[in-house]
């Protein structure tokens, strides 16, 4: 049994973050990229590239060339092409096969983003500071991107970039009127009365691990008359079909899907779940203070998803990808107040700024308020009015240590969320959130 140390009860915060900014834009084909430079990232910073060699792990850790060993390893993968609205296009929707083989072009630099002077200028410093990527690698690289229907045949160089040696992306713009393979856009409908439209921004976004690839092919669509105008995203193809680890739309990093035994970021799914199985018993200190014993179980582990973060605003400490795995939970509590059983999440990721892996549970369930007995929750008081009850789970095993916390929220909607208004022309009144009552709660260590 590993050892847990008294700490302030502190669970990492590794959610994703949604696309502050949108994907990797600016310099891409790294062509300004001398010692000092600096380019416009296109988010509210500039970017500062310092050209290092490819053997030169001096600065982030890791070197471009632990990166080139996987990412020009020749990647295969299938692809499904999806139906868009407002686009009629060739191939429509169909399946085929997508490889991708880059080659090293010798360049490589660190890039490091600082807030643009014009953010300054307005006032916006500050939040630009936060939200601004935290460094990276980029090497310049040439590219061939192939279907076997014939719909993509891009040659091109670009850019990689990583923040690890076992994670990166690649992103290359494409003009549809000039598209090398037999993609074409037939007719575009508006999304807006009596308007026209188009389509704009066409790209292709991949995320290469040692395990594979995953991306999409995504445009925008831009609808407007005399009185509005629009903008929605256009998904034409993911790869691979399997969607399982697609991202949420805005979001440009997919997940790589990959088996309980893949090692894909250096520990399988089946490891990380014996390890978390070994650490028995918790002790858990109940809001009112009293004290127990807390013991996970995890089983019956699925396949995963390699998930990369998104770039921007990221904690360098916190991992930049991470596995995630569906599992069983079982939580019981000596004292028998929790004795439920769930669908979970089981994370693994390398230890940021250290050596071995980490390992986290991740549960967020709702319940119907009469339903108290499915959160595994026993001897507690729900109050009147509940329209919901929340079951939270977050745990953090990490460097011999656990922390984490459980708990039972209940959750009541205001009416303009159980019996909203009718959509009108006028300006829609305020709607206040819901509000949140915790139940019980308790923490691990205490």
């Amino acid at each position: 049994m590993m050892r847990v140390t008294r700490l302030v009860p502190t669970v990492m915060a590794l959610a994703l973050v949604a696309g502050c900014g949108g994907g990797q834009s600016g310099d891409l084909s790294g062509e300004s990229g001398k010692k000092g430079g600096s380019t416009a990232a296109g988010n509210g910073c500039d970017e500062q590239l310092n050209e290092v060699s490819l053997d030169d792990a001096s600065v982030l850790g890791f070197d471009a060339q632990s990166v080139l060993s996987f990412a020009q390893q020749p990647f295969q993968t299938d692809l499904s092409w999806v139906a868009a609205d407002h686009v009629d296009y060739s191939p429509s929707a169909s399946q085929s096969a997508l490889t991708l083989a880059l080659s090293s072009l010798d360049k490589a630099w660190v890039v490091h983003s600082v807030p643009a002077q014009s953010s300054n200028q307005e006032g916006g410093g500050t939040l630009a500071a936060v939200l601004c990527p935290p460094d990276h690698l980029r090497m310049r690289v040439h590219a061939e991107l192939h279907s076997a229907d014939g719909a993509l045949a891009e040659s091109f160089e670009g850019s990689l970039n990583a923040r690890s040696s076992y994670v990166a992306t690649l992103e290359h713009a494409i003009d549809p009127e000039h598209v090398a393979g037999t993609f074409q856009i037939e007719h575009v409908t508006s999304a807006v009365a009596g308007g026209s439209a188009t389509v704009q921004n066409l790209r292709l976004d991949a995320v290469l691990t040692p395990g594979g690839m995953a991306g999409a092919l995504t445009a925008q669509l831009t609808s407007m008359n005399s009185q509005v105008a629009s903008g929605s995203p256009l998904t034409f193809a993911r790869f691979p079909s399997d969607a399982r680890c697609s991202s949420n739309p805005g979001n440009t990093n997919p997940g790589v899907p990959v088996s309980a035994g893949s090692a894909a970021l250096g520990q399988t799914g089946t490891d990380a779940l014996a390890e978390v199985n070994d650490w028995g018993a918790l002790s858990l200190e109940w809001q009112d203070r009293a004290q127990t014993t807390l013991e996970l179980e995890l089983s019956d582990l699925g396949d995963g998803c390699v998930q990369p973060a998104n770039d921007i605003g990221l904690d360098p400490a916190l991992p930049v990808a991470m596995v995630v795995y569906p599992v069983t939970l079982k939580a019981t509590t000596a004292d028998g107040l929790l004795q439920g059983q769930y669908s979970a999440s089981l994370i693994t990721f390398p230890t940021p700024g250290g050596v071995g892996f980490s390992q986290r549970i991740a549960l967020d369930r709702t319940f119907a308020a009469d339903a108290l007995g499915a959160t595994g929750f026993k001897q507690v008081a729900v109050p009147n009015g509940t329209e919901r009850l929340r079951v939270g789970l977050e745990a953090l095993f990490s460097r011999g240590d656990a922390s984490g916390k459980v708990s039972l929220t209940a959750m009541k909607d205001p009416p303009c969320v159980t019996n909203p208004e009718p959509p009108s022309a006028n300006s829609s009144p305020g709607c206040s959130g819901t509000e949140l009552t915790t139940v019980t709660s308790g923490y691990w260590p205490h």
